[in-house]
């Protein structure tokens, strides 16, 4: 298998990057710096051009270099057939996106996550294992946009019924009980396929997460993962009796309160909540192994391998697993970014394993 790999990253006016291009290794780069000096800045780059939104912050005003008026991200890209295309992401402070390939602007943002498929793993990931259910769905959905060719057009259908039911139950006034449930036969249409969807997904994902997780020290615990759909499916013999028989409740509380857009993913450390047991270092070994589930299988489904952008990958992590994590890289067929703050932190145990790789170091922005 022939990776899709960036053979040359061009920034300019992202953050504290004025202008910075760099040939990256297809298979592993360490990018080196001190805090502030742009290193997370070069993965956030490359995410960017991947799914047009960054991992740091929602604000796409605060990725402009000060003083700028848009950001620019380009990357040659060789894609798996070994074919070359030149792949570019712009945005200004006014919101105006722009999105090409090989010259020709794509008509959807999304289109750049088939060309540039990443995968991030930085400080602020933690939230798949602390944080609330919005976290784990995208991250569940992540895996389905890659493996699943229906994914996205299902989902875009279920988010219009949901917002369409959203704005009704919103209207001030008598509800009109006709309108809401024609949106619900809609929400169930959809719904349920992206339900099974999910399901089917995060089945196949525990089964690849008991093989990362042999290969990680977990101190004698298992990882496992439960899957909850949005309602209560022991209550009801369908998701269409549920939403009919809560559609006064709804009316009500004025919400959309039974569905997949409430899904949730239970992630657990020798049968409890790894949110409520882990330490923070926990935490952080459990994601890289659900997250690296994942990887692998997009790899075993589709026979394509993301780029991994992983952020300080050494903070926090203890050598053994450090090492373990490494053999697990090595046997992966994507093209690595991983940054850390010396190369005295990744010495030994990453550079050891990951033998076929490039180190730059950056400072104040800049390369050196």
């Amino acid at each position: 298998m022939i990776p899709v790999y960036l053979q040359h990253l061009e920034i300019t006016q992202f953050r504290n990057l004025q202008h910075l291009s760099l040939r990256p290794h297809r298979k592993t780069n360490f990018i080196i710096g001190p805090n502030g000096a742009g290193k997370t800045s070069i993965l956030e780059s490359v995410s960017v051009l991947s799914s047009g939104r960054s991992f740091r912050t929602p604000d796409f005003k605060k990725l402009v270099t000060q003083g700028h008026l848009k950001t620019v991200v380009f990357a040659r890209i060789v894609k798996q057939d070994g074919r070359v295309t030149g792949v570019g992401f712009s945005k200004d402070l006014k919101g105006g996106i722009e999105a090409r390939a090989d010259g020709l602007r794509l008509n959807r943002v999304s289109d750049l996550a088939k060309l540039v498929p990443a995968l991030s793993i930085d400080t602020g990931s933690v939230e798949f294992i602390e944080g609330g259910p919005s976290v784990r769905r995208a991250g569940i959905d992540w895996g389905l946009f890659h493996v699943e060719q229906p994914f996205l057009d299902t989902w875009y259908q279920y988010r219009t019924a949901l917002r369409q039911k959203l704005a009704l139950l919103r209207k001030p006034g008598p509800q009109d009980k006709h309108q809401l449930r024609y949106w619900n036969k809609q929400l169930v249409i959809h719904g349920e396929v992206l339900d099974s969807m999910r399901y089917q997904y995060v089945t196949s994902l525990a089964d690849v997460l008991k093989g990362i997780s042999n290969n990680l020290d977990m101190t004698n615990k298992d990882i496992s993962m439960v899957y909850k759909p949005g309602w209560p499916k022991d209550n009801w013999n369908s998701f269409q009796e549920c939403l009919d028989k809560k559609l006064d409740v709804e009316i009500e509380r004025r919400g959309c309160l039974y569905g997949p857009h409430r899904a949730d993913l239970d992630i657990l450390w020798g049968g409890t909540l790894c949110k409520d047991i882990c330490s923070r270092g926990q935490k952080k070994l459990v994601l890289y192994a659900v997250r690296l589930a994942q990887v692998a299988l997009m790899i075993r489904i589709t026979d394509q391998a993301p780029i991994l952008l992983l952020d300080d990958l050494p903070a926090e992590m203890d050598t053994s697993n450090l090492v373990n994590i490494a053999r697990i890289l090595e046997n992966m067929p994507c093209q690595s970014f991983i940054s850390a703050i010396d190369t005295e932190s990744i010495s030994g145990p990453l550079t050891d394993r990951l033998k076929e790789h490039a180190m730059f170091h950056v400072e104040h922005g800049a390369l050196k």
